[in-house]
Parts: structure tokens; sequence; C-alpha cells
């Protein structure tokens, strides 16, 4: 009986993490990976974060039980129509992706009726990381989930235990709200992260700025995506990120008052209050990024990696395959 095979589309850095993540304990699966740049490909096969690699699409997806994507948002819609036919039934598709909801309709509209389709998120390394290739790069992090219009349950359980497998702690989450909220403490920073870089490299001091130009300038404007990523996602989420730019100008504008405020001599500056009030929060926040611990209080104690993954352990080391119940169907 064959191995159950897992592809693994993208060996970027999420993709091959994927892939060396699977690997930490010994498991009887095949990990096939397939990435559309020959060095990447080779790179992922010395660091073995796949067992194979295959340059042909096709043939990569053909058989897989999970295929794993690790591509632009922007791929998505050329990629599920090509690989559409290769999926078996019951195949499930999981997605890394920053906005949920541009794909999930993507997939309902080109994946077949008979593939289970999620989307997920992985909040990488708030602070005190750095991002590299690695098999614990995943290690507490939280995982966003959304499953696809007619996923069935197991086929979401099956991706919730494929987050712990590899060491995150799956977040179940409304699409259209996850994408509400990333618009804010993610795609915002790279908004004002390139608007900054191209109002300060256009201005006319800029040939003299730059030599002064050093870590904070350069933290300030690492958006951690290339442009063509950034325009897929920006667009895809177009509204939210459209809602969060009028809250900066309305927040902009308040601090603009609270520059120009000329306070009492015997009361707190407001531009002071405001400042101790930012790095407040700021510093709470941190503190619980570095413990990866977002509870208000402590909890039960129990740890999820402890409870095991369930459907991935069965269906990946212990024969689950051939217990699959039959999938529902998305279309006609």
């Amino acid at each position: 009986m064959a191995k159950p095979k897992i592809t693994i589309i993208g060996l970027g850095l999420i993709g091959a993490s994927f892939g060396l993540a699977l690997q930490k304990e010994e498991a009887d699966f095949e990990i096939v990976g397939h990435d559309k740049e020959p060095e990447v490909a080779q790179g992922a096969r010395r660091t073995q974060a796949v067992h194979r690699t295959e340059w042909n699409l096709h043939r990569a997806c053909e058989h897989a039980d999970m295929i794993l994507l690790a591509v632009p948002l922007s791929e998505f819609e050329d990629l599920f129509r090509e690989i559409a036919e290769d999926l078996k039934p019951g195949c499930l598709v999981l997605a890394a992706t920053p906005v949920l909801q541009p794909a999930i309709e993507l997939a309902d509209r080109h994946l077949p009726g008979h593939v289970h389709f999620v989307a997920g998120h992985p909040v990488l390394a708030g602070v005190g990381g750095t991002l590299s290739v690695r098999a614990d790069l995943f290690d507490g992090v939280v995982f966003s989930l959304a499953p696809g219009l007619q996923t069935e349950p197991a086929a979401v359980q099956l991706a919730s235990d494929f987050v712990e497998r590899i060491g995150a702690t799956p977040l179940f989450v409304d699409a259209q709200e996850h994408d509400g909220i990333i618009a804010a403490v993610e795609q915002l920073p790279q908004v004002m992260a390139v608007a900054l870089m191209r109002l300060s490299s256009s201005s006319a001091g800029w040939r003299e700025a730059r030599r002064l130009a050093g870590r904070q300038f350069a933290q300030a404007t690492e958006t951690g995506a290339g442009a063509q990523q950034l325009f897929s996602t920006l667009t895809g989420n177009r509204e939210n990120i459209l809602l969060r730019i009028e809250q900066l100008q309305q927040e902009l504008a308040e601090w603009r008052e609270l520059l120009l405020a000329t306070p009492e001599p015997d009361e707190k500056h407001p531009l002071l209050a405001a400042l101790e009030e930012a790095m407040h929060a700021r510093t709470r926040w941190e503190a619980q990024a570095l413990l990866k611990n977002w509870e208000e209080s402590p909890g039960t104690g129990q740890s999820r990696e402890a409870e095991g993954a369930g459907m991935f352990r069965q269906m990946f080391l212990g024969g689950f395959m051939g217990r699959r119940p039959s999938p529902g169907s998305r279309k006609d």
C-alpha cells in the first residue's frame, strides 16, 4: 500500500518550514515538493525539507492526500485552474495566506466539489524572532484557520491537527472578521512602510537623508513581502484597508493637534500622556508576544500539543485513508 502523500507547492520560508516541521517526529508519509524556481526546489532538497521534488506540477499533485500551498495569493487562481483535474476525491488543500476570504472565494470558484479547502494564516515572529527556514518556525504561533464554503468537518479537523503537528496553535476564525483585523495589524503597517519609503526617497533631500537613515528607518520601512504579493493582498482586502487608512488619517490629525498643544504650566503635556499610553500598550503586547501567551488569566495548563494530532495521526500514521467518509459535493 502506497504511503500517504503530502505535496507542498512553494518551497520558500513557509513551504520549506512546513516540510521540516512535519518531520520533527517520525512518520510514515511522503512529502513531495514543487516550486517553479529550480534553485528554490534544490534548496529544499538540500535541507531535507521534502523527501523529493517534482518539477511537473500535475505529477506533484496527483494522488496527493493533502496539498499545502505556500505561494502568493496572486498565484492562487491560475494554480487552482491548473491542478483542479489532478486532485483526487477527498484531498485537502490548505493554503497559507495573510487574507482568507479572497482565497476561499477563489477555491470555491475553481476547485472541484470533491476537494476540501481550508485557508490558514500563520502569524510569525511578532517580536524576538528571526524569519528563516527551520523546523521550529511555527512553534507556539497562532495559526488562523477558515474552512471553505462546503468543507466537511472531518477535513477541518484534519487541518487543525496538521497545525498542531507542526507545533502551532489552531485558531478558528470567521474569514471576513480575520481579514478586517489583519488589515489593521499587518497590512496597514505595510502600507505605512511603503508610503514612508516613497515619501522619503522622492523628497529633494533624500540624497543626503539616506546617509542618516539607520535602524529605525530600516524597521519602519520593512514590509516582509514583494510588490506583487503586496498588490494582491492589498487589493484582495481593499475595503478593510480603506477603512483602516481613514482611521489612520484621523489618528495622525490627533497627533498633529497634540504636537501643537500648549498646556498650562501645572498640567502634563497631552503629547507626553499619549506617548506614555502608547508605550504602555506596546510593552504589554511585546511581553505577551515574547511569551506567546495571550490569556488574560491562567488557563488549565493543559497543552494542546499534549492532546496529540488526532485525525492527522490517523490519516497519515494509522491507515485512515481507507476509512475516510466520501466527501460531499460543492458543485454540481
